[in-house]
């Protein structure tokens, strides 16, 4: 009974240490705009925010290792945010990862950041891009990535000399 209680312990703690981690990829340009949420699971979400769509993919392992590998291994920058000023169009990319309750941030534009995450992004569509994803009827909280893809404008108000 003993060996029993200590292979459940085993077990379970094997279960919790992977879902330690919790990703958010966003990709926007003027063609598309998604959501990927991956927990370290085989499941996949892709969300639609302009139809307010979830739907749901199961990752080949060899997919869903390699999305974790790379999540394990890469540096987030200090800088939140790197776009190219001479450039208006193109393609912004948005990483968020919570791991462990610290949360790491990452948003880049046209071609300006750190190459590391222009090459996960791009790995990222692939795999959408491979899978037929079934429409499902869950919401998820995207309020934290979306505080750094969706930054709120100041306007100045024009002295016209009066």
């Amino acid at each position: 009974m003993r060996n029993l209680a200590l292979i459940v312990i085993l077990v379970f703690a094997g279960c919790q240490s992977r879902k330690g981690s919790d990703f958010i990829f966003y990709k926007w340009n003027i063609q598309e705009s998604y959501y990927l949420k991956f927990n370290s699971t085989d499941t996949l979400y892709l969300i639609n925010p302009y139809e307010e769509q979830t739907s749901y993919t199961i990752l080949k392992s060899d997919e869903k290792e390699k999305i974790q590998s790379v999540l394990d291994s890469i540096s987030f920058p200090q800088e939140k945010t790197s776009f190219s000023r001479s450039v208006n169009d193109g393609v912004t990319y948005a990483f968020n990862l919570k791991k462990n309750n610290q949360s790491s941030k990452l948003k880049i534009h046209a071609d300006a950041g750190p190459n590391q995450f222009w090459v996960f992004g791009k790995s990222l569509e692939e795999i959408k891009n491979n899978h037929k994803f079934i429409k499902i009827k869950k919401v998820f909280d995207l309020s934290e990535i979306d505080s750094m893809v969706f930054q709120k404008v100041k306007f100045v108000k024009k002295n016209n000399g009066h």
